[in-house]
């Protein structure tokens, strides 16, 4: 009796492997142009990675670049206040002083527009860091053996 049940058991079971096997393949099947959408996506993420390692260097010269533009926007500021005060017309130094401060202007404004960049630009990495924490969390390590005084 007990051998008679087993063997319908595995019966059961084997026709159930076959209709398993069968649907793995019929997924498979269906899946495949999905796993090669999937393979593209992973080379475009991979380039769009390299472009902004790019990206990121640019930022970082043109925000020098920028810092010494800056510094001698100062000395020529300096420069112009000194020969101002010393010229008895006083209408190019309103006219001056009235582009200094728009100049103030753009440089704050670039400020802004450098800071959203820069903040931009770190958000993945940030991101990247954090999935890479993550993972390094993720993973399971083995238990300690018991040791004599457990």
């Amino acid at each position: 009796m007990t051998l008679s049940y087993l063997d319908k058991l595995q019966e059961d079971i084997g026709k159930t492997l076959e209709k398993v096997s069968s649907r793995e393949k019929y997924i498979n099947n269906q899946l495949e142009h999905l796993i090669q959408e999937y393979r593209s996506a992973q080379a475009k993420l991979s380039e769009a990675k390299e472009r902004y390692q790019q990206a990121s260097g640019g930022v970082t010269e043109r925000t020098r670049v920028l810092a010494e533009i800056s510094e001698e926007l100062e000395k020529v500021k300096q420069e112009m206040e000194e020969k101002g005060s010393s010229m008895s017309d006083g209408a190019p130094v309103v006219k001056i002083k009235q582009s200094l401060n728009k100049l103030k202007q753009e440089i704050l404004q670039m400020d802004v527009r450098i800071g959203v960049v820069e903040h931009t630009l770190l958000q993945p990495k940030l991101k990247e860091k954090s999935n890479m924490t993550r993972d390094m969390h993720a993973t399971n390590f083995p238990e300690p053996a018991a040791g004599p005084f457990s």
